[in-house]
């Protein structure tokens, strides 16, 4: 049991690399010509060598994500091209007692290109510059042309009609 939950645990930090951790954004903190300071809280539940990547100075990349986690891309392009790079300028863990579903770890990005997906509230997801750029199947994020709502949520009219 304990081989068999170390080796998922193995696989469930390279998906969370692979896909970019989620959080939400707390504040944006607009400057000139597009910058901008982004605090963004981390979703809780990961591994705690996850959330230990994230280091002060380091280069992060931000994106914008559905409430579903679904990465959201704008035409063909996929999350990293889509996404704002920048430094992190502050990673901190509160003490206090923390919402369900937080980690309680906040990470402040400057970036120079703000998306319309960083607003307060928005679900993203971010990754350090240690972990790999992958792109993400095509299958994992909406694309609002190809994705309408009548293929991701089929009406029973699926179904042939049995007589």
């Amino acid at each position: 049991m304990e081989r068999a939950s170390r080796i998922q645990n193995e696989n469930h930090k390279t998906f969370v690399k692979s896909r970019w951790i989620p959080g939400w954004v707390d504040e944006v903190e607009y400057g000139k010509f597009g910058r901008a300071q982004v605090t963004v809280t981390l979703f809780g539940g990961m591994d705690q060598s996850l959330y230990a990547d994230f280091k002060k100075g380091q280069k992060a990349m931000l994106a914008s994500s559905e409430n579903t986690l679904k990465h959201w891309a704008g035409g063909t392009a996929g999350t990293a091209q889509m996404a704002s790079k920048g430094i992190l300028l502050e990673v901190s863990k509160t003490q206090e007692k923390v919402l369900l579903g937080s980690s309680g770890i906040q990470v402040s990005l400057e970036t120079n290109l703000v998306t319309e997906g960083f607003r307060p509230g928005k679900v993203i997801r971010i990754r350090p510059e240690s972990w790999p750029l992958l792109q993400v199947p095509r299958e994992e994020y909406i694309h609002h042309n190809r994705d309408g709502i009548d293929i991701r949520f089929p009406t029973p009219d699926i179904f042939p009609e049995i007589k």
